[in-house]
C-alpha cells in the first residue's frame, strides 16, 4: 500500500490530482474536512459553508429548522460540550482551535459561504471590555492590514517604480511587468503575532473573519457570501475596517446592522451586530425589515407561565438595574447566569434548560450536552436561530418572514402540541424527558445533578465529531 499523502506533499495553494488515490489517501488529504469536499459539488447538491466558532448550533438551527435552506455546512468549535450539543442535533463539527486550521486547504476550494461568530466577552458591557482599549484596538487594526498582505499582498502599478532596483516586487526575476496584486507577503502566523501583545488574546479572534474571507477569496475565488455576528458593543471602527478590507479585495458590498431579536418575535431581548457581505452583488439591507411588525412575545406567554411572575436574577444582591424582571414582558437578555434565576416568590422554581433555550428561539427538546452550568453557558452565548433565519435569508434572498412567523407560532404554542411539532421536524432529537413542575434541568433531572455526559446518553442521539489533536 502506498504511503498516506500529506498536505505538505502538495502545498496548500493548489489542489492535487486525485486520480487513483485510495480512500485512505483521500481521507488523509481531506482531514479534518469531509472527504467529499475534495471534489466539486454536483449540480443538485447544496452549497458548502464553513461556520467558525460555531457553538451548539444557533446558526445551523436557524438555517435548517427556521429558514428551511439546505446547506452542506461544517462548523469549527473548540468547546467540546457545545460541539457535542450540535452533533446531537444533527450538525457537523470539527473540534479544534480555529487558528490551527489552514484556510488555503484544498478541501475548501468549493466553499461558497462563511459564517463567523468569534467570542464576544472582550467586547460586551458584561465583560471587562478589553477590546475597547485603544492600544488593543491599534494592534487589532494592524492585524487586519496584515491579513490582506498575507493573501492579496500589495498592488503594484505597471509603470516605473520609485524603488526600482530595490523593490522586492518588480526586482524579482519572475515579475511579468504588469500591474496587479503581488500575492501573499506574510504567513498567517506573522499576521497573528501582534495578538500576543493584547491584554486579552480573545480580542484577536475577530481577525479570523478577514483571514478566512480574504484567503478563500484570493486562493479559490468561489466564496460568495459572509455573515458575522458579534456583540452590539463592537466598535464601529472595527466593523468599518473589516468592511474596508473586503472592499479592497473587490467584494461588491458589505453592510452591518444592530438587530434585537425581540423585534423579530423572540421572547427575550438579544441585541447583536450582524455584518453581511457579498462578493458579486449589492445587498438589499431593507430586506432585514419585516413587511409587518412582529408582535412582542412575553416570557410568560412563551413558557405558558401564569400572569404576575417575577424572575429574580441576583438573589438578595441589589444593583442599579434591579435584581428582578417581570415575565409579563419579554425577558431580559439570557446569559449563562440563567442557571441561577428563579421565581421571586418561589426560590425552588428555577428555569429548565428547555425554558431558557425557548426564550432564545430553540424548540423544546434541543439536546443540550454537559453539566447544567455548561448548558446554560451554551444557551447564553448562542446565536438565536430566529436571527440566523433573518440574516441568512436576507443574504441569500430567501423569503424568511413567513417561515419565521410559522416557526414562532410553533415553538410558542402550548406544550401539549409538542408531538405535532416533532412530526413537523421543528424539534431536535429528544435526549430525555421535558422537565415537570419543580424540576430545573432540561433533561428531566433535578437541580444539583448533571446532564448525561457525551456518549452516555440512553437515547438514539449520535455524535459524529471530527476531532483534531
Amino acid at each position: 500500500m502506498p504511503p498516506l499523502l500529506q498536505l505538505k506533499d502538495y502545498g496548500a495553494t493548489e489542489l492535487p490530482d486525485l486520480t487513483g488515490l485510495n480512500p485512505g489517501q483521500l481521507r488523509e488529504l481531506a482531514a479534518p474536512w469531509p472527504v467529499e469536499w475534495l471534489f466539486p459539488p454536483k449540480a443538485d447538491e447544496p452549497e458548502r459553508v464553513v461556520n467558525l466558532f460555531s457553538g451548539p448550533g444557533g446558526w445551523d438551527a436557524g438555517i435548517r429548522d427556521v429558514l428551511g435552506r439546505p446547506v452542506d455546512m461544517v462548523g469549527v468549535e473548540l468547546y467540546k460540550d457545545a460541539a457535542a450539543t450540535a452533533e446531537a442535533a444533527g450538525f457537523r463539527r470539527i473540534v479544534t482551535d480555529v487558528t490551527t486550521l489552514d484556510p488555503n486547504h484544498p478541501a475548501l476550494r468549493w466553499v461558497s459561504g462563511l459564517i463567523v461568530s468569534a467570542p464576544c466577552q472582550c467586547w460586551t458591557p458584561g465583560g471587562k471590555r478589553a477590546g475597547h482599549d485603544p492600544a488593543n484596538l491599534d494592534l487589532l487594526l494592524d492585524v487586519f492590514t496584515s491579513a490582506f498582505e498575507a493573501t492579496f499582498g500589495h498592488f503594484h502599478d505597471a509603470g516605473p517604480c520609485e524603488w526600482e532596483g530595490d523593490c522586492g516586487i518588480c526586482a524579482a526575476p519572475g515579475w511579468d511587468g504588469y500591474s496587479g496584486f503581488t500575492g501573499p507577503l506574510l504567513t498567517f502566523d506573522e499576521v497573528r503575532a501582534p495578538i500576543a501583545q493584547m491584554t486579552d488574546p480573545r480580542i484577536g479572534l475577530i481577525a479570523e473573519v478577514l483571514i478566512w474571507a480574504l484567503a478563500l477569496t484570493w486562493q479559490y475565488a468561489n466564496i460568495q457570501w459572509l455573515a458575522m455576528e458579534q456583540s452590539s458593543a463592537l466598535p464601529e471602527d472595527v466593523l468599518d475596517a473589516i468592511r474596508d478590507e473586503l472592499h479592497c479585495a473587490d467584494w461588491a458590498d458589505a453592510q452591518y446592522r444592530v438587530l434585537d431579536a425581540v423585534d423579530y418575535g423572540l421572547a427575550s431581548r438579544r441585541k447583536r451586530v450582524f455584518l453581511m457581505a457579498s462578493r458579486h452583488r449589492y445587498l438589499d439591507v431593507q430586506a432585514l425589515e419585516p413587511a409587518k411588525p412582529f408582535p412582542y412575545t412575553s416570557a410568560a406567554a412563551a413558557l405558558q407561565w401564569p400572569a404576575g411572575v417575577r424572575v429574580n436574577t441576583r438573589g438578595e444582591r441589589r444593583t442599579p438595574g434591579g435584581n428582578e424582571w417581570s415575565a409579563d414582558k419579554p425577558s431580559i437578555a439570557i446569559t449563562s447566569k440563567v442557571r441561577g434565576w428563579y421565581w421571586a416568590h418561589d426560590r425552588e422554581r428555577k428555569f429548565s434548560l428547555d425554558e431558557a433555550a425557548l426564550l432564545v428561539g430553540f424548540a423544546p427538546g434541543y439536546p443540550w450536552t454537559g453539566s447544567r452550568t455548561s448548558a446554560c453557558t451554551q444557551i447564553g452565548d448562542v446565536v438565536a436561530p430566529t436571527m440566523s433565519c433573518v440574516v441568512i435569508g436576507t443574504l441569500l434572498k430567501e423569503p424568511w418572514e413567513s417561515r419565521l412567523r410559522d416557526y414562532l407560532r410553533a415553538i410558542y404554542r402550548p406544550r401539549r402540541e409538542s408531538r405535532a411539532l416533532r412530526r413537523r421536524g421543528l424539534t431536535a432529537p429528544r435526549c430525555g424527558a421535558s422537565p415537570g413542575p419543580g424540576r430545573s434541568l432540561g433533561s428531566g433531572l433535578r437541580a444539583g445533578t448533571k446532564a448525561p455526559a457525551p456518549g452516555r446518553d440512553t437515547t438514539s442521539c449520535t455524535r459524529t465529531a471530527l476531532r483534531v489533536s
